[in-house]
Parts: structure tokens; C-alpha cells; sequence
């Protein structure tokens, strides 16, 4: 089947050549199909997907929105016969759609902000059926504006009626990586730290720990929980195994599955690490990234969720009593339409966390909770919302292990490794609401990511990464500047947890 698409800006001209070619298919279910795409001298994407029902994702500027990941998908219908399209007009038309169903849902009232956004959508939308093709594409670009507009509004509002309507939720993990914790240097940050969280990641990293094989130095992990358990901050170690070479030590080079000694390394490295902290330590991300995005053994997905496995039944062993958490990165899975790993196999089909998890699950693997790990996700907040809705199938709570949005534009660091320049200049590259990010939009961005997800049951945790501007992954996102000072984030956050009933 081939889908005829073009990518119209509000002045009637093909967008940029690499907004075209980030058009990719998913299924019904999200999950991606390998790009395969020709582009015209027109501008014309020739999209070439399975014959059968499919979804369409670009990266995309939207005046007047932002610059993210839109989504199209005929009214939750998809696209199943070849055909021409206006991307910008479909994606507008399904996200009206996808509104009005939330709105319709009768649990809470849209504001007059809402309807007025939404109403605006599909009033752009007609006035484009009839008129020329510089008028029609201006109102497709606006009315998708629009229609991204008032599904935010749609899924906070309704987050923030579903929290008024219930209960405070008192076992909720307010978290941040606490690697640096207590901030020596920082005059007032451990004041900060502590005063809004109540939950902290600790760094197992395997290079980190044990660079010499069997030489455990587990003095800056003991130090760390010792002045957790005392301020009376919970605390999860991550990540007990990860086949990422950032956090592979010479030794665990020559391991093989095959021959299996690692899975002996890993009955070995996570038995002791979970004896040493038993009845201290009851969360780990037990695997980090393991869906072929960090697999650096170049194993197949069976033998990745074999590790999974392996990796949970080493921890449940030990301590029964522990939750572990299976932690998973690129949650819409963009990674595998490119297709692109950071170290490892590249398939005709990538997994995605989801069909990862789908082969854990096969196995009978005993985890407690699903790791999400949302650096800028460049979705609107519905697409998050309806992210959340997707995973539920697995019957797990989420944990949001890692997250971070910037407070100013700044470039990556000197030095940055190729996977993560695609990363952080690519993935996590994106701009809502405004053209350039602020500490007030961080702070605001962070207000309604955190109400869409404390609404939300499943979800059981979140975790800021990090508190300060020097150990943030994404360049710019912590909640304090280099030297300490304050951004409005971290109030915003004292705040919204104020209004929810907690109190540090």
C-alpha cells in the first residue's frame, strides 16, 4: 500500500526536507514499521506501509503550538488503501475527533477555553474544504494548532477534576536522581532536595560499582543511603544491569549469552548487590533499556527478554520482597521506524517498550512495575495521556524513572557520543506552547505533566532528572541552576504538592 502525503506550512510550501522525511506508519497499536519513504522534487512523500490499517507520526513546527511529534490516524480508524493526503489537515481532524471523545466521556466539564479551542479546529477545518490552496492550507495549520490546544486542556482538566474527586494518594514517589545529594558546594540545595522529595535514585551502574571484576566499592552507595535513610527519603537503586557500554567495565566485554556466563554474572552481581541493601533498598531498576536500543552483547530480542528475566528472578530470589522494575526508554518507539539503536542488532523490526514488555511477559516474569522513561516527549499531553491507556494491557503500575524538559536552549556538551547527539538533538528536540523554552514554560510544562500523571492510578512514581543543571541529561532541565539558585519549577512543584495534601 502506498500513501501519497505532503506536509504543508501555513504559507501553502513543503515543509523541510528532514520534517518530511520523519513521516513514518505505525499500526493500530503504535507500533512502528521500518521507514520506508521516497520524496518528490514536489515535496511529495511517497510512503510505502503494510496492507493493512496504519497510523501516521511527522515531527513537526506548528505555529502557534510548537515543534513536535503529530499524529494522524483517521479518527482512530486509520489509513488502509493507498490515497493523497494533507498530513496537517488529517492530523487536525483526528485530534478534534480524539477531543470531542474525552470531552464526551461526561467526568468532567471542559472549560470555555477548551470548547473555544476545539470549536476553532473545526470551524478552520470547513472554512479549508472550499477555498484556494494558500487559504486551506493556513486554516489546516491553524485548526491543528487548535485542535493540540484543547486536547491539553481536555486531559489536564479532566486530570485535575479526577483528583479533586479522590483521595490523597500517600504512598505517591515524589522523586529525583540523588547522585550528588547532599550537595556540599550548593548552600541551600539539600534544603531544596528534601523539601520536595520524598523518593531518590541511586547509581548501581555496573562501571560505577565494580570495575574490576569480584572488587566491589560500595562506600559512595552506602554513604548515599546512609543520608537518605536519615531524611527520611525512600530510595531505588538503577540500574542493575545495563548493556549500554557507558555502564559495561572491560570485564563484561568477552560475555556471552550462549555460553551462559551472563546470566551467571547476572545471578551473581544482582544477588550481591541486593544482600548488601536487603530491607534498606526494596525498588531496583533491575534492566535498563533493553528492547534493542542498549544491547551491547548484539543478542536477539528473545535472548533480551530472557535477560529481563533473568535479571528478575536474580532479584525476587534474594528478596522476595522487593519490586523490580523493568525501565524502558523512547516509549513511543520513533527509535525503530528509523531505524536506530544506540549499541546492538539492527532489525526489519525494532522492538518497541511495548513489544518488548510483550515478550517478558511470554516468559512468565515476575516485575512489579513498568519503567517510562519521558525526556521531552514532544507529544501533546493527550498523546501522553493515551500512552498511559495503552500500557495499562500489562496490568502494571508505571514508574516515570526519568523526565526532564529544559528551562533555556542550550546545545549538548563537548565530547557527546554519537547516540546521544540523537538523542538530545533529535529525539528529545522539540519546543510546546512557545518558540523557545523558559523557567516559566519549564514550570508550566511540568504543572501539567505532573497533574495528567499523580490523576492517573497507575502511575506510581515520578522522577525528576536531575535537581541541578550540571548532572541533567537533557541540557538545561534541572530544577536549579549551575550555582544553586532556584528555579521556578521547583516551586511550582512545592506548590501542586501542597495542593495535594503532602508536606515535607
Amino acid at each position: 500500500m502506498v500513501l501519497r502525503v505532503r506536509i504543508l506550512n501555513a504559507q501553502g510550501c513543503s515543509e523541510s526536507r528532514d520534517t518530511l522525511a520523519s513521516l513514518f506508519a505505525t499500526d493500530l497499536g503504535y507500533l512502528p514499521f521500518r521507514r520506508k519513504s521516497e520524496i518528490s522534487r514536489e515535496g511529495v512523500i511517497r510512503l510505502t506501509v503494510p496492507d493493512e490499517p496504519v497510523i501516521l507520526h511527522a515531527k513537526l513546527p506548528v505555529p502557534g503550538y510548537g515543534f513536535l511529534w503529530i499524529v494522524a490516524d483517521n479518527c482512530g480508524a486509520g489509513y488502509g488503501k493507498d490515497m493523497d493526503m494533507d498530513f496537517a489537515a488529517e492530523a487536525a481532524r483526528s485530534r478534534a475527533y480524539e477531543v470531542e471523545q474525552v470531552i464526551a466521556g461526561g467526568d468532567f466539564t471542559a472549560s470555555a477555553k477548551c470548547l473555544s479551542m476545539l470549536n476553532d479546529a473545526e470551524s478552520l477545518l470547513k472554512q479549508g474544504e472550499n477555498a484556494d490552496t494558500l487559504k486551506r492550507t493556513e486554516c489546516n495549520i491553524t485548526a491543528l494548532a487548535a485542535a493540540l490546544w484543547a486536547g491539553d486542556l481536555a486531559a489536564v482538566e479532566r486530570a485535575k477534576t479526577r483528583i479533586a474527586a479522590g483521595k490523597k494518594r500517600d504512598r505517591f514517589l515524589f522523586g529525583c536522581a540523588g547522585f550528588n545529594y547532599p550537595y556540599e558546594n550548593l548552600p541551600g540545595v539539600r534544603d531544596l532536595f528534601d523539601g520536595v522529595f520524598n523518593f531518590a535514585t541511586l547509581p548501581f551502574y555496573l562501571s560505577r560499582v565494580e570495575w574490576e571484576r569480584g572488587k566491589p566499592d560500595y562506600a559512595p552507595l552506602d554513604a548515599l543511603q546512609d543520608m537518605f535513610e536519615k531524611a527520611g527519603i525512600t530510595t531505588k537503586g538503577h540500574p542493575l544491569w545495563w548493556a549500554h557500554t557507558a555502564g559495561m567495565p572491560p570485564w563484561t566485554r568477552d560475555l556471552h549469552w550462549e555460553d551462559g556466563s551472563i546470566k551467571r554474572e547476572i545471578d551473581r552481581v544482582i544477588t550481591d548487590r541486593v544482600k548488601r541493601y536487603q530491607g534498606r533498598i526494596r525498588l531496583y531498576d533491575i534492566i535498563n533499556e533493553a528492547h534493542d536500543w542498549c544491547n551491547g552483547w548484539m543478542m536477539s530480542q528473545s535472548q533480551l527478554a530472557e535477560m529481563t528475566k533473568a535479571c528478575a528472578d536474580a532479584v525476587h530470589n534474594q528478596d522476595g520482597g522487593c519490586k523490580a522494575v523493568v525501565n524502558t526508554c523512547f516509549m513511543f518507539g520513533e527509535n525503530a521506524a528509523d531505524p536506530r539503536v544506540q549499541w546492538g542488532v539492527i532489525n526489519e523490526r525494532n522492538m518497541t517498550p511495548y513489544s518488548y514488555l510483550e515478550k517478558v511477559e511470554e516468559l512468565g516474569t515476575q516485575y512489579e512495575a513498568i519503567g517510562m522513561q519521558l525526556y521531552c516527549p514532544n507529544r501533546d499531553m493527550l498523546a501522553i495521556d493515551k500512552l498511559y491507556d495503552r500500557f495499562k494491557v500489562f496490568n502494571k503500575p508505571y514508574h516515570i524513572t526519568e523526565l526532564g524538559v529544559p528551562s533555556c536552549e542550550r546545545d549538548v556538551p563537548p565530547n557527546t557520543t554519537e547516540g546521544d547527539l540523537y538523542c538530545l538533538r533529535y529525539m528529545y528536540k522539540g519546543l510546546w506552547h512557545e518558540m523557545g523554552w523558559s523557567e516559566r514554560l519549564q514550570a508550566d510544562w511540568l504543572e501539567d505533566f505532573y497533574t495528567l500523571s499523580y490523576a492517573r492510578p497507575e502511575v506510581e512514581a515520578l522522577t525528576w532528572w536531575s535537581l541541578h543543571d550540571g548532572q541533567s541529561y537533557v541540557p538545561a532541565a534541572g530544577l536549579v541552576h549551575e550555582d544553586g539558585t532556584p528555579k521556578e519549577s521547583i516551586f511550582r512543584l512545592k506548590e501542586l504538592e501542597k495542593s495535594w495534601g503532602f508536606s515535607r
